[in-house]
């Protein structure tokens, strides 16, 4: 019995650990860089400067967000931006700020005035804006990466599977987890080097080599910014 009360310290411990880890902290947005779907917010937290990772969403310089600090990584290489991120925070629960005007349209909800709400969102271009693949389509066991983006359409609604190395892990976002994949294929100027699968939850982390097997959905629209030329759904994986 005498080691009960370093038991209870521990447990206090944790529990107080458990509770800072779901904390929402604030921070006025500084700087704002976006891609592959994500904006990346250089934020003054009381006057400690941060950088948080956030999905794409109507956001801008001078706005006070919330965010959670529940997954920090440290070194964090940015090929898209050809940047290395000492430290950056990758925010799954986000508090906006609440606009008190009226939007007129769907575009002033959106935040992008007369803006086409599928340009410049790092995620691909607008369903008009196709290329024709460049070899003809061949049905396979697996797919590469560059291999779905390019066949996408001849794909819609099948279950593909593919392998590659995880990237990065969104959990809960629009109460999805979203899995960036890569294989090496595919043009990242043309975004093609990367593709998104989603699952209700899963336990996979950026490192892992998987063998991701999904439905491939094309130019699915989730507002907000989300379009995506391709993307895989009701993603299961199995680690390697």
């Amino acid at each position: 019995m005498k080691f009960l009360p370093f038991i209870l310290i521990s447990l206090f411990i944790t529990m107080i650990n458990a509770v800072e880890s779901q904390a929402i902290y604030y921070g006025k947005v500084l700087e704002i860089q976006g891609v592959m779907g994500y904006k990346y917010l250089k934020v003054d937290e009381n006057g400690t400067q941060h950088w948080v990772a956030i999905a794409n969403a109507p956001v801008a310089v001078g706005d006070r967000i919330g965010y959670d600090k529940r997954t920090i990584m440290h070194d964090f290489e940015s090929k898209s931006l050809g940047k290395t991120f000492k430290e950056i925070i990758f925010a799954s629960d986000v508090y906006l700020p609440q606009k008190v005007q009226r939007p007129t349209s769907m575009k002033d909800m959106l935040g992008l005035g007369n803006q086409d709400p599928h340009q410049g969102i790092g995620i691909g271009m607008s369903p008009e804006e196709e290329e024709k693949p460049a070899k003809p389509f061949v049905k396979k066991d697996v797919y590469t990466v560059e291999e779905i983006h390019m066949w996408r359409k001849s794909l819609e609604g099948e279950i593909i599977s593919l392998e590659g190395n995880v990237y990065k892990v969104s959990h809960q976002i629009m109460k999805r987890d979203w899995v960036h994949l890569g294989d090496g294929t595919g043009n990242e100027k043309k975004l093609t080097d990367d593709l998104v699968f989603t699952a209700d939850s899963t336990t996979v982390k950026a490192g892992d080599r998987v063998i991701a097997t999904g439905r491939v959905v094309v130019n699915k629209d989730f507002g907000y910014g989300y379009f995506y030329k391709v993307l895989i759904q009701d993603a299961t994986f199995e680690v390697k």
